[in-house]
């Protein structure tokens, strides 16, 4: 028993000390410094990036945050089916983009909707947009959609959102500056709006949480995945990875998939994350719909790559054995320790990125739907595994 203890300690703080390491560069973790050198200090002998750990203690305010004014020109895609409830919001925030209305275009995607989605849109006052209809797309899904909406975009910058998002106004901005960066894929901070409910609490808290691990992958050098709520990409890398052709084992996927065949062609990843460039998003209202959420983004994650299963493989399942430890608390009191370990990360891992990524999940309300979330890992992957997705 003792040798388990072990062994769960270790995976724990080799696997939480990455995170730690990689989200070091996004947030201000000064009052951590001391605990964070401890940390770290094994992986950072193996690392030969100064510039990394120079600037391993910067926050990411949006002052500090160069927004270029060479802004480029952008194809925005949004594919929509049966969107009349969330049309409104999306099309009030599209108005409000901080962008040269003169530099981007606005491509909807009508995916056979048989509500008055599109006449929403053909009323509001935008006027640099265009709709599409997707009964003759060629792939299934959204994806046939969204692969419908670039083939006629006439710029050379895609930008990917949903017809249920919210955009902040320098959301444009921050995608051009990235690209004039030298970037061929970014992404930024999609968050669920935190509502009363506990479902909503719980899709919420994982999203940040996925998030983080989005980042951190990036800031590792083994990016995985991302939300196609806010994506944007070159074109070209488009044309050179065949589009989604490559990525139609699931009906999801537009993202994650996506990402994995831009990782395959070394392609140059990156994220933002400016707060006034976040796109918010709706959160689970009922159980179902969470578990239905989680089944689309689990089944992408069995056509991840080899490596990319590894090392999440790793990283889940050992907070499932610190989460899950206390169950052996009658053969050894000391099992207590990787479960509280565990709990001490999660708390100073979110609080930490609090200012950073805008969130306000206080300490016990995170240490309760980290234990939720750990609770519905398994049961959200077996489901995965035997369920059948739909597009709407």
């Amino acid at each position: 028993m003792i040798e388990l203890l072990i062994l769960i300690l270790i995976s724990l703080l080799i696997s939480n000390s990455f995170l730690f390491f990689a989200l070091g560069k996004i947030n201000n973790f000064s009052s951590l410094k001391s605990l964070l050198m401890v940390i770290i200090k094994p992986i950072k002998k193996l690392s030969n990036n100064k510039f990394f750990f120079n600037k391993l203690l910067k926050e990411n305010h949006k002052n500090e945050i160069f927004l270029s004014n060479n802004q480029i020109k952008l194809s925005l895609v949004i594919p929509f089916k049966n969107e009349k409830e969330n049309l409104p919001d999306l099309v009030e925030s599209l108005i409000n983009l901080n962008y040269n209305k003169d530099l981007f275009e606005i491509i909807f995607v009508n995916d056979n909707s048989n509500d008055n989605s599109e006449s929403i849109i053909i009323k509001s006052n935008l006027t640099n947009y265009k709709i599409i209809s997707a009964h003759n797309k060629r792939l299934p899904g959204k994806k046939g959609a969204l692969d419908l909406g670039i083939k006629n975009a006439n710029h050379d910058f895609i930008v990917i959102t949903d017809a249920d998002c919210k955009p902040l106004p320098d959301w444009l901005k921050s995608i051009s500056s990235k690209f004039n960066e030298g970037y061929d894929l970014t992404f930024g901070y999609s968050p669920l709006v935190k509502e009363n409910t506990l479902i909503s609490r719980i899709s919420s808290y994982e999203n940040l949480r996925n998030f983080l691990l989005y980042f951190a992958s990036v800031e590792l050098g083994l990016p995985f995945g991302a939300t196609a709520r806010s994506l944007a990409f070159k074109k070209k890398v488009y044309d050179n990875v065949k589009g989604y052709n490559n990525t139609i084992e699931t009906l999801s996927g537009d993202d994650d998939l996506f990402i994995r065949e831009c990782v395959k062609n070394n392609f140059r990843i990156g994220y933002f994350l400016d707060s006034s460039s976040f796109v918010f998003s709706k959160s689970s209202k009922t159980f179902s719909d969470y578990i239905k959420r989680k089944r689309r983004h689990l089944k992408t994650s069995h056509h991840y790559l080899f490596k990319h299963k590894v090392i999440l493989g790793i990283w889940y399942l050992s907070n499932q054995f610190s989460t899950f430890s206390v169950l052996l608390l009658p053969f050894s009191i000391l099992f207590i320790i990787p479960f509280f370990t565990k709990l001490l990360f999660d708390v100073l891992i979110v609080l930490y990125t609090k200012n950073t990524l805008r969130h306000n999940f206080h300490p016990f309300e995170i240490i309760s739907l980290e234990i939720f979330y750990q609770f519905l890992i398994p049961l959200n992957f077996v489901n995965s595994i035997f369920s059948k997705d739909k597009w709407n």
